[in-house]
């Protein structure tokens, strides 16, 4: 995204079991009127409508999940570095199934500057991945995502207590070439944050009221939901602020000066980050993050202003359209990356870890299209790419019918992607 100024329409006023945060709350009875339109703001800040002076914002417990799902990331991946020491099932469980009991501090450091609350509970309380991933069974192993990533994570748990394995890359790497760290990482982006932003909070949007505040509360159940759906997505309360380039080489800014990050308004997270990257990447220019944070701060004032079920179903189907397109295009790019990977494998440039890495985003992010019920791609389409990505990486010697074939099918599996989702052939070629 460049940096851009935000076009500011007003909106006249038209008559027309969520995840609550502590705060903020009501400290009397409602004192604003929503008698009068407020205009798009260019940041991601609203005052409340029902008590002066307060924010009606608050998504904390989704920047509390979207630091545990990258702070176990972190923890993953530490136990291939040398010096690393072994690791129980329990040790990883502690970031997947969070209790406050444990009271942890995240492993996420900010660049240049440090965390404003770098404990979890300061942040919210009560918060973790185990209790928000999707249920469904996951395309191509009849498996929960709860029940993958449990099992994965056990098996690097037992692999970190063998020394010949720990402080490598074969920690988190399955026998036949699966990098677990990486499929962890993937399925719970696309089965928590995506699911909960998609097949909750957009999609029970309008079972919510709008025209009082939650008792207690400086919100409407609606807004709430609707906040809840972009604290998910990741994105910096000034994101439209960064540049593409400054979102992929520092995810945080001090925009208040204060000298500190502050994980709820200055941090941008994992989706937020990856659309930013396939713009960079495109060769057909794409604004993914412009497009996806406009959805939203547009969605969330026409709420304020009560406008129509119409009105706001729009900018919902933009933000949600718009997220499944950035994962479809890093499946894309992960597609290219593996075809990089098989086609040096025998020369002494090829590098298995990588090789194993790339498949393994690509497989990961792929599993992630299924948890949206508004998502463009077709059941049977997503079969089609399981099937030809199968469960594991291919090992196959450049210009064997075998290769040959696979080559072939990831093409195949490429042109899926373009008529899922309308992207060009340029960049489906070379994102």
């Amino acid at each position: 995204m460049s940096r851009f100024m935000m076009f500011v329409a007003v909106f006249a006023l038209v008559a027309c079991g969520d995840d609550d945060d502590s705060s903020p709350t009501a400290s009397s009875s409602p004192t604003a009127s929503s008698s009068s339109s407020i205009d798009v703001p260019s940041s991601y800040v609203f005052d409340s409508r029902f008590t002066a002076g307060e924010s009606s914002v608050v998504y904390t417990g989704q920047v509390v999940r979207n630091l545990l799902l990258q702070d176990l990331k972190i923890f993953t991946d530490n136990l291939g570095k040398e010096g690393a020491q072994s690791a129980s099932a329990d040790d990883m469980l502690k970031f997947y199934a969070h209790d406050d009991s444990y009271g942890m501090s995240t492993l996420t450091n900010p660049k240049d500057h440090e965390a404003l609350e770098s404990s979890y509970s300061a942040i919210s309380t009560g918060k973790n991945l185990s209790g928000k991933i999707a249920a469904d069974p996951v395309i191509g192993y009849n498996k929960t995502a709860d029940a993958l990533v449990r099992e994965w994570i056990a098996i690097i748990a037992e692999n970190s207590q063998d020394a010949t394995k720990l402080g490598t890359k074969a920690v988190y790497t399955t026998e036949d070439g699966v990098d677990l760290s990486q499929m962890i990482n993937k399925v719970l982006i696309g089965a928590v944050p995506y699911y909960q932003a998609t097949g909750k909070y957009l999609d029970q949007l309008f079972d919510q009221g709008n025209a009082e505040a939650k008792e207690g509360k400086t919100y409407t159940a609606m807004e709430h939901y609707w906040d809840e759906a972009f604290g998910y997505f990741g994105a910096a309360a000034d994101y439209n602020m960064y540049s593409d380039a400054d979102i992929k080489a520092s995810v945080s800014r001090d925009s208040n000066g204060d000298g500190k990050i502050d994980f709820k308004s200055e941090y941008n997270f994992a989706i937020a980050k990856g659309a930013a990257k396939r713009d960079i990447g495109a060769t057909d220019a794409t604004d993914f993050t412009k497009d996806i944070f406009t959805a939203f701060l547009t969605g969330r004032t026409l709420i304020v202003n009560e406008a129509s079920q119409g009105d706001i179903a729009a900018q919902r189907e933009i933000a949600a359209n718009g997220m499944e397109k950035v994962i479809a295009a890093t499946v894309v790019h992960y597609i290219n990356d593996t075809l990089g990977d098989m086609a040096l494998y025998g020369t002494a440039d090829y590098s298995a870890a990588d090789h194993n890495k790339h498949w393994a985003e690509m497989k990961g992010y792929a599993v992630g299209l299924q948890f949206n019920p508004f998502k463009l791609i077709s059941d049977s389409q997503l079969q089609e790419l399981h099937e030809i990505f199968g469960q594991a990486p291919k090992y196959l010697e450049v210009g064997s019918a075998a290769y040959n074939e696979e080559v072939s099918n990831y093409a195949r599996a490429k042109r899926i992607m373009a008529d899922a989702y309308g992207f060009s052939s340029a960049n489906v070629a070379n994102w």
